[in-house]
């Protein structure tokens, strides 16, 4: 068998002779692939066919891991040999002969990755979910590869000295790459690089226990119910999801876990208080102090993670993480988010404490002589919410069919932001029946700009739960490749002759994920690293997904949307108005309640305060109701210590926030003035959606509003409706 010849990120070469070795970057451990480099060829697999739509009927799990392994080998070959050619001295170091090479091979991996992961979302049980782990690490791998290269790092710092001569677009992605070496440590030397590295490694095991313990004292929990007494009130459903026989639900043993599927309903139907109080403290206890004997606390690990962040912070010349975190992020520094916090704490707290105590009048009334507590809320908050508005989540997504709703947000659409979305589905392979595709043209040109695919419905054995739009193709100039998108959804499929009905929640979820979509589709940033949504703030990641969920819960739009799926008729004013008050329900306790969490983590990352006195002393500046004394929440909040969230989840607010002065233009233009809003639509359109992660955020709403955002929209958009 021949040699292989792999070149790893310091631009050494390794001799294999019967295996490939990837080296990993921080530890000197090795993924073991496969028994050669694969000899997979555009011809031969349709995943390395960048200018194609994927051939799904000719693609399998195999050809997931060859295809993207060769095109990682690939790329790790051929950016050695472009980092070699920048330490020669003579070598005249441009935009283009720095950044051009590496365009060439990211966009074809990018794409045989994304198809491998889009698979492995949607035929998990395909053998595509163990494809995509196998070759995950290896290509995730060879993508940062780049970041610890001196020799790179010195070229991109070399060309972005001649500022004045690049565009916006390459000024933007050359301080993208600075920015990223910077915080990868490439500026270290000495023991300060070798710390560096040692505090990672450490990290990334901390981040993975805290998880693995998160996730196994969760699945540990079940509470068995062999009494039928104990669960008067819950619906049929639930009882079929939680009974040992499904074919009698009325016949028990019953079993409830901490999984949210089970763990909602039960809360909220559930009369037996003593039974949601022990479910309660099981979810908001997992991996607390009291699972030390099993060695599953994470109460000790927390202190390690924080300590690890504020390390590698400080080696980076930051005061600490948060403020390191706020390199990526919109809001600019930590005072500019506290600010926020403090300001929305100011306006929403009266709010919060007059709905609990009219929840608690409610509850009193109803025969509950005690004061509420946490684990009391679900129960009251639905029976209260049911009986001001007395409507019934069935009949109101039986005026929501699947194709009506589609049809009325496409046309939505294509009235502010200029475009035309056409059903061509018989044009490309799916990877499922029920797939849809569709083509997205400019109304003024007639220019194809974009696609996207549909998977709507949920199949529980093959696809995972949720919904997410996600790139499947970048746009990019130099490889004249334009972008695409998956869709995906669970949404209850059609039974007989009655179609897809969808409930204001499913709905709210198809217009979010679309607005994720419009801002991957319609960008005109050439250079695929900043275009669409890469390179964009973590913080205004979700404005244009937001903006389009706002515009959902207009009464223009739901006129336009209802359509009973039997009779045609469209909804009554009455009860769209009743719809959009139901949204606004206990608005102000939920704010109030993110506030805390996103106050809780960026204190995480700014103080040394231990996090159970943290915990004691912010939680009665936000949330009006008691903190009891077993609540230990912070050893589960996965969000900020071993995600994607650390000292940044108040980013789901910043975005809130930025979309509704964003929809506040559009209403000063007037929602019933389709002219007038296609003014506005076309600024957003040229703005958040065409330039996307290619200048900064702040930037792009200055160039849309004409200034900085303002909270007044915000507090506004709430209270207004509350």
């Amino acid at each position: 068998m021949a040699a292989s010849i792999v070149r790893c990120r310091s631009g050494c070469l390794y001799q294999n002779v019967t295996k490939s070795f990837i080296r990993r970057a921080t530890t000197n451990a090795y993924y073991v692939l496969l028994p050669e480099i694969p000899p997979d060829t555009p011809e031969d697999n349709p995943i390395m066919r960048v200018h194609d739509y994927p051939e799904f009927s000719r693609v399998d799990s195999g050809l997931t891991v060859t295809g993207c392994a060769k095109l990682s080998i690939d790329y790790d070959v051929e950016l050695g040999k472009h980092i070699e050619s920048l330490k020669d001295g003579a070598f005249k170091k441009t935009f283009s002969s720095v950044f051009d090479p590496i365009e060439e091979i990211s966009v074809p991996l990018n794409y045989a990755w994304k198809t491998a992961k889009n698979l492995n979302y949607v035929k998990g049980t395909d053998g595509y979910r163990q494809s995509f782990q196998r070759v995950h690490p290896q290509v995730e791998r060879a993508k940062n590869e780049r970041w610890i290269s001196e020799p790179l790092y010195n070229a991109v710092k070399e060309v972005g000295a001649d500022s004045a001569n690049l565009s916006d677009f390459q000024q933007r992605l050359v301080k993208m790459y600075l920015m990223e070496f910077r915080l990868n440590g490439v500026e270290l030397t000495g023991d300060d690089r070798k710390k560096f590295v040692e505090f990672l490694g450490k990290l990334v095991d901390s981040k993975n226990h805290f998880r693995n313990r998160v996730m196994l004292s969760h699945n540990m929990f079940s509470h068995n119910v062999e009494n039928i007494a104990e669960l008067e009130g819950l619906p049929r459903s639930l009882l079929i999801q939680m009974a040992a026989d499904k074919t009698n639900p009325s016949r028990g043993p019953w079993m409830v876990n901490l999984n949210q599927h089970l763990y909602n309903p039960f809360m909220q139907y559930c009369t037996n208080r003593l039974g949601r109080w022990n479910i309660w403290q099981a979810l908001n206890n997992r991996a607390a102090v009291g699972h030390d004997e099993k060695n599953l606390s994470n109460h000790l690990i927390i202190k390690e993670i924080r300590m690890f962040r504020k390390d590698i912070a400080l080696l980076l010349g930051y005061e600490n993480y948060a403020q390191m975190s706020m390199e990526t992020k919109m809001a600019g520094s930590v005072e500019n988010v506290m600010n926020m916090i403090e300001s929305l704490k100011g306006q929403f707290r009266a709010l919060a404490e007059e709905e609990i105590n009219e929840l608690q009048d409610f509850a009193n009334a109803e025969g509950f002589n005690a004061n509420l507590e946490m684990w009391d809320l679900p129960f009251f908050r639905r029976k209260h919410k049911e009986q001001l508005f007395k409507i019934d989540p069935e009949d109101v997504a039986q005026f929501f069919p699947l194709p009506k709703v589609l049809d009325g947000l496409f046309k939505l659409a294509g009235n502010l932001f200029g475009i035309t979305v056409k059903d061509c589905s018989g044009d490309v392979d799916t990877w499922h029946e029920d797939v849809r595709f569709y083509r997205i043209y400019d109304k003024q040109s007639g220019e194809e700009v974009s696609a996207f695919y549909l998977d709507p419905y949920a199949r529980p054995a093959q696809k995972l739960g949720g919904a997410w739009m996600e790139a499947g193709r970048e746009n990019s100039e130099l490889i004249g490749t334009k972008p695409f998108s998956y869709m995906n959804l669970n949404l209850a499929p059609p039974f007989g002759k009655r179609p897809s009905l969808l409930t204001v929640e499913d709905m709210s979820t198809v217009f979010y994920e679309f607005g994720h979509g419009l801002q991957q589709m319609l960008t005109t940033v050439p250079y695929s690293e900043v275009a669409g949504q890469r390179n964009v703030e973590w913080d205004a990641l979700q404005v244009c997904a937001r903006l389009m969920s706002m515009f959902l819960y207009t009464p223009e739009t739901l006129r336009s949307l209802s359509s009973h799926y039997e009779t045609g008729e469209q909804m009554s004013d009455t009860m769209i108005d009743t719809i959009l008050r139901m949204q606004k329900y206990m608005s102000g306790f939920d704010m109030m309640r993110q506030l805390y969490y996103s106050a809780y983590d960026m204190e995480m990352y700014v103080s040394d305060d231990h996090w159970y006195s943290t915990m004691q002393r912010l939680w009665p500046e936000f949330v009006p109701m008691p903190l009891h004394e077993e609540d230990n929440h912070p050893c589960s909040f996965t969000a900020i210590f071993s995600d994607q969230y650390p000292a940044a989840y108040y980013s789901v607010k910043w975005a809130e926030m930025v979309a509704a002065d964003v929809f506040k233009a559009f209403k000063e233009a007037g929602l019933e003035n389709p002219e007038k809003q296609a003014v506005v639509g076309k600024r957003f359109r040229d703005t958040f959606l065409s330039l996307g992660g290619g200048i900064p955020a702040g930037e792009v709403f200055r160039k849309f509003r004409g200034r900085d955002p303002d909270q007044e929209a915000y507090i506004e958009y709430y209270k207004s409706q509350s």
